[in-house]
């Protein structure tokens, strides 16, 4: 993008943040060299002007001490995480360990580094931290070790189908093309597309738990999920059909697999009765 785009959405992003907490006293230099720091590949202008300025703002306000931001993290997104977390198994015991784990970790980080510096700005804040806190109540469940967060991109990590030994050899055919037309897909689907996968496939939150993050019916979460999984084949199908122009079922068998993966990576999804 030309300096001028990026400062005019770096702009906006900023009076976003001013607009949502105008007691929290951020200028423009600091609020940017923030954003800088949690982006460090500089995003293209259309993936910039789609990150949160609000939460983005309160994370550089928090990071500074400043007592607003600090009174609406509490406030805003602690308390309501402890509503979500307090639906779980193990109700408001595990609530309130997960939620003085948080504290630590965003507000008196042993290791020095705030997890406010995990957040990239892609997506509400709230939803971010929703995901955090019921995998790290997972974990406690379970007796895990305490939970790393996990960014926006990790979803763009994930390990494309490998095993079906004639879509592995069409991928070392086209290993260039298909990473790209994956990533290319990801990156065209809506905010919470992006979500509801990553907190299915990298976070490996079910149903349940999703459905709490967002505040909807498992029914609602499932449909999402499968919408997503939709969106994403159909996506990569049309960026592999224009790249490579392989015969119609040849790609057909791609896609076969690609989907099915992915069916075998959500196989939450299938509504069971409780």
């Amino acid at each position: 993008m030309s300096r001028a785009e990026r400062e005019h959405v770096l702009s906006a992003l900023h009076q976003q943040g001013v607009s949502a907490w105008p007691a929290i006293d951020v200028p423009l230099e600091r609020f940017s060299a923030h954003l800088a720091l949690v982006n460090p590949t500089e995003p293209t202008v259309e993936a910039l002007a789609k990150l949160s300025g609000e939460g983005l703002m309160l994370c550089v306000g928090c990071l500074e001490g400043q007592p607003a931001a600090l009174g609406i993290f509490e406030s805003l997104y602690l308390a309501p995480l402890a509503r979500v977390l307090g639906k779980l198994e193990g109700g408001s015991e595990v609530a309130n360990d997960v939620l003085q784990r948080l504290r630590g970790q965003f507000l008196a980080p042993a290791s020095g580094r705030s997890s406010f510096l995990s957040y990239s700005g892609a997506g509400a804040l709230g939803v971010w931290l929703k995901v955090i806190g019921v995998r790290e109540a997972q974990k406690m469940r379970r007796g895990g070790v305490q939970a790393n967060t996990v960014g926006e991109d990790a979803l763009s990590a994930m390990p494309t189908p490998e095993a079906d030994p004639e879509l592995r050899f069409m991928k070392l055919q086209h290993r260039h093309q298909f990473k790209e037309c994956f990533q290319q897909a990801l990156g065209e689907l809506e905010q919470r597309e992006r979500s509801v996968l990553r907190m299915s496939l990298v976070e490996g939150l079910s149903i349940d738990d999703i459905g709490k993050v967002y505040d909807v019916h498992r029914a609602t979460a499932a449909r999402w999920l499968t919408s997503a999984r939709e969106t994403l084949v159909k996506k990569c199908r049309e960026h592999l059909a224009a790249r490579l122009r392989v015969a119609e079922g040849e790609l057909d068998e791609l896609m076969g697999n690609v989907q099915s993966n992915l069916s075998i990576s959500l196989g939450q999804l299938s509504i069971k009765p409780r």
